[in-house]
Order: C-alpha cells, then sequence, then structure tokens
C-alpha cells in the first residue's frame, strides 16, 4: 500500500512537470485536428450519411481516434522518460527519494492517464462532429435508438486504453536503452508504422499471414479491441480477443521488464542534452 502511495505521488509530480511542456498541449491539437480532418473527408465522399445514437456515435470516435491518439501516448511516453536524460534532472530527482522502479513506473502511469483523458476529448469531439454532419448533409436511414449500449462503450473504451500499454512500454525501452527521447521517439514510432501499416497489410496477402500477424503487436490489439473481423489466426481454439490480450500482456511485459531491467541497472550520467 505504501508504494502504491508513493507512485501515486510520484505520478502527480510527473504531472506537475509535464504540464509546462508545450508539447503536452501541441500534440492533442495537431492529432485532433489531423481526425477531425480525416472524419470530415471520409464523411464528405460517403454516398450516404446515416444517422447514429449518441452511444454509436461515440463508438465511430473512438474508432477514428485510436490510431492518433496512440501516437501520442508513445511520443509522451519517450518523451516524459528521455527528456530525464536530456535535462539531467535523473540524479536530483531519484536522491530525493523516489526508487527507481517507482520512479519508472509512475512515468508509466502519467502518460496512461495523459492518453485516456486526450482519448476521450478527441472521440467525444468527432461524435459532436458525427452529429453536426447528420444535420447538414444528406442522411439516410433512421436512428438506432441505442442498439450500441453505454456498457459495450465502456468496454472498448477501456480496452483501446490497455492497448497503449504495450506501445508505451515499447517507447519508455527505447528512451532507457538510448537515453535520448528523439531517438527513442524515432524508433517507437518506427517499429508501429512498419507493424501497423507495412507488414499487417503485406502479409494479409499469404495463405500463411494470418498465422505470422498473431506474433505481431498490432493485429493482436486490433483482434483485442474486437471493432471488426479479425485477420489473425487463432491457436487451440481461444477467440480473436482472448488471443489478442494474451499476446500484447506478454509484449508489455517483455518491454516493460527490459526496460526497468535496464533502469535499474544501469548508472545515471550527467545531462546528455537529447
Amino acid at each position: 500500500m505504501a508504494d502504491v502511495m508513493h507512485i501515486a505521488a510520484l505520478i502527480r509530480g510527473e504531472w506537475f512537470k509535464l504540464r509546462h511542456r508545450s508539447l503536452l498541449w501541441i500534440l492533442p491539437v495537431v492529432m485532433g485536428t489531423l481526425v477531425q480532418l480525416i472524419f470530415w473527408l471520409t464523411t464528405v465522399f460517403s454516398e450516404e450519411i446515416p444517422r447514429r445514437s449518441i452511444t454509436e456515435n461515440l463508438v465511430n470516435g473512438l474508432e477514428f481516434s485510436i490510431v492518433l491518439t496512440t501516437m501520442i501516448a508513445l511520443i509522451l511516453s519517450a518523451a516524459v522518460t528521455g527528456g530525464e536524460y536530456g535535462w539531467g534532472t535523473l540524479r536530483p530527482s531519484l536522491s530525493l527519494g523516489a526508487g527507481r522502479w517507482q520512479f519508472l513506473a509512475s512515468k508509466i502511469g502519467v502518460t496512461l492517464l495523459i492518453a485516456a483523458v486526450i482519448l476521450i476529448i478527441i472521440s467525444v469531439s468527432v461524435a459532436v462532429s458525427g452529429f453536426i454532419a447528420e444535420a447538414v448533409l444528406s442522411t439516410s436511414g433512421s436512428a438506432s435508438l441505442e442498439a450500441t449500449s453505454w456498457l459495450d462503450v465502456l468496454g472498448i473504451y477501456a480496452r483501446m486504453v490497455y492497448s497503449f500499454l504495450p506501445y508505451i512500454l515499447l517507447a519508455m525501452f527505447f528512451a532507457v536503452l538510448t537515453g535520448s527521447n528523439g531517438v527513442g521517439i524515432a524508433l517507437s514510432m518506427s517499429y508501429y508504422f512498419v507493424d501497423a501499416f507495412i507488414l499487417s497489410q503485406i502479409l494479409v496477402a499469404f495463405q500463411w499471414g494470418g498465422t505470422a500477424l498473431a506474433f505481431l503487436v498490432s493485429p493482436n490489439i486490433a483482434a483485442w479491441q474486437d471493432l471488426g473481423e479479425s485477420s489473425i489466426s487463432t491457436i487451440g481454439g481461444v477467440s480473436a480477443m482472448a488471443q489478442g490480450f494474451v499476446v500484447i500482456t506478454i509484449y508489455g511485459l517483455a518491454l516493460g521488464g527490459a526496460a526497468f531491467a535496464l533502469f535499474l541497472r544501469r548508472d545515471i550520467a550527467g545531462a546528455k542534452g537529447g
């Protein structure tokens, strides 16, 4: 219990430090604008605009927002961890009594909380745009009368927030490994793009692609979120959602374990400026 309270206090301290960084405020604005642009381009060029309930518009907002919000989580995770190396603030912070593993856990906690809040804000903005689109553009069909329940919305949101963890830990691992926020961001973003947008698209073209996809992070996250038909091959008769959860949890534990092991054993150097 004492460790939990200590980590909670460190998370609060991380928030006070992070809120003064322009990155925290610029990223959501830029990404939120891009999400809105993608939504309106997709909507305007659609032949028909279906009328949706509040819950369906929220789910639609979550689906439009998840990719760019994941990028925000990646960037923030590498920035809050690697920035400590660049500024040379690790030694002063740890000398104040913050244990190394608690210090790193607080970085994960503050990044996850901020990403979760940003996901809500951007998703709600897209949901509002959905109602505006229904009002000003041609619509078809009738309202679905809450065909999607609030429990469904909460479940999808919770699964999306959990899916941030492997990417947060990936960015943290690279930041700890290189001691640089810039390199950490570059490496983690490169992995994300290759995994989600290159390998996943190439492998589906092959008959054995479903088996290969079962070992990648992004397809398993898609299966875990359960927003559409899964492209991964399941093992042992388990559902795609269950297998996705297991695989991304294993990735998270492996990346988190590697990051913590490096951080706990490595000597803390002075400011590196990057």
